[in-house]
């Protein structure tokens, strides 16, 4: 008999994407498919919506819960799938019929922990699909994966989103593994980060299935958050104990300490242009990032040109006035 896969969307006001969703999800050529839809409080219609589709399916169920964020949603659906493996796709995405088969397959195949899989970028305000796809498939164990696969996964930016990942559900039931509520933002790296330091054997499936839409407002991305350098901190704390985990790790912490960098750089530009702050509060805020230890550490030792090594310049120096002149400058 076939492995059941739990499927969990999370959903918090989107009955406009739903019916693509589930178009996308009852599509899928494997069979054996539980459809776990979170509705995280919802204001809109979502919550009739999936209960619609519950009583239409027979193998969809709805979880309905107060609002807490993309985290306590999926956590949610955790906690009511019966799957050997689990998926976690993103209500407003799209994916390909054949992503639950190809991809369970591969991982009964190779006896994988984890199944990663490439993807396309769909930019709405230019209507234009980006290809992002890995040169070949990889299969290996942990330390080969570190050794030849991760470094381009890290630059295709294939590492971090839960919705491009089959897991095995073991691996996160005896380790303890769940999404992180404390933070709104950068959940699905923190998730990542304690991931993959746990699974023994990894496949990277060069094939696209998730065509993955970017937004220009209203994304998490783009709004302001105070406690972003915690999560993102927090994040490359547990990527240092990966990394050191391996003997010849210089080539991916690198990595890792570039993707840290840009992360951070955008959000002192969120902090220095946030028009609700006073300018004091920005100070204070970009003061604690300029002294963060583990922050400046981790900058240097990366090659950087042009605007981003002035940015390293002026965090080397403390000099948090000049880089929320910098920014603001910028702006305008």
């Amino acid at each position: 008999m076939e492995a059941t896969v739990s499927v969990i969307v999370p959903v918090y006001n989107g009955e406009k994407y739903i019916d693509t969703c589930m178009k996308c999800l009852l599509e899928q050529t494997y069979v054996n498919i539980e459809i776990i839809l979170v509705n995280d409080g919802s204001n809109d219609k979502s919550g009739e919506i999936c209960d619609r589709y519950a009583r239409n399916n027979n193998n969809v169920k709805v979880v309905h819960k107060s609002n807490g964020g993309l985290s306590s949603a999926r956590n949610a659906g955790i906690e009511v799938s019966t799957g050997e493996f689990l998926y976690f796709y993103d209500v407003d995405d799209e994916i390909t019929p054949d992503l639950v088969k190809d991809n369970v397959e591969l991982a009964q195949k190779h006896n994988a922990d984890v199944v990663l899989f490439c993807f396309w970028y769909y930019v709405e305000d230019r209507k234009e699909l980006i290809t992002n796809q890995m040169q070949e498939t990889f299969v290996g164990n942990a330390q080969e994966f570190f050794e030849r696969g991760l470094t381009e996964v890290i630059e295709k930016e294939i590492f971090n989103a839960p919705w491009n990942k089959i897991v095995r559900r073991s691996v996160m039931e005896e380790n303890n593994i769940r999404f992180n509520t404390d933070y709104p933002i950068y959940e699905d790296v923190i998730f990542a980060s304690e991931i993959f330091p746990k699974v023994s054997r990894i496949v990277v499936n060069k094939e696209m299935y998730y065509k993955y839409f970017v937004r220009s407002s209203g994304t998490l991305i783009t709004r302001y958050y105070p406690n972003l350098f915690d999560a993102v901190s927090l994040y490359y704390e547990n990527i240092v104990q990966y990394c050191n985990k391996y003997k010849n790790h210089d080539t991916q912490l690198a990595r890792f300490n570039y993707l840290y960098f840009r992360l951070i750089t955008a959000h002192l530009k969120q902090v220095s242009c946030h028009k609700d702050l006073m300018k004091k509060e920005k100070y204070c805020l970009l003061k604690r990032i300029c002294e963060n230890q583990l922050f400046r550490k981790a900058i240097y030792g990366i090659e950087l040109k042009g605007k981003k090594k002035i940015i390293r310049f002026l965090i080397g120096h403390k000099m948090y006035r000049s880089i929320y002149m910098l920014f603001n400058l910028r702006s305008k």
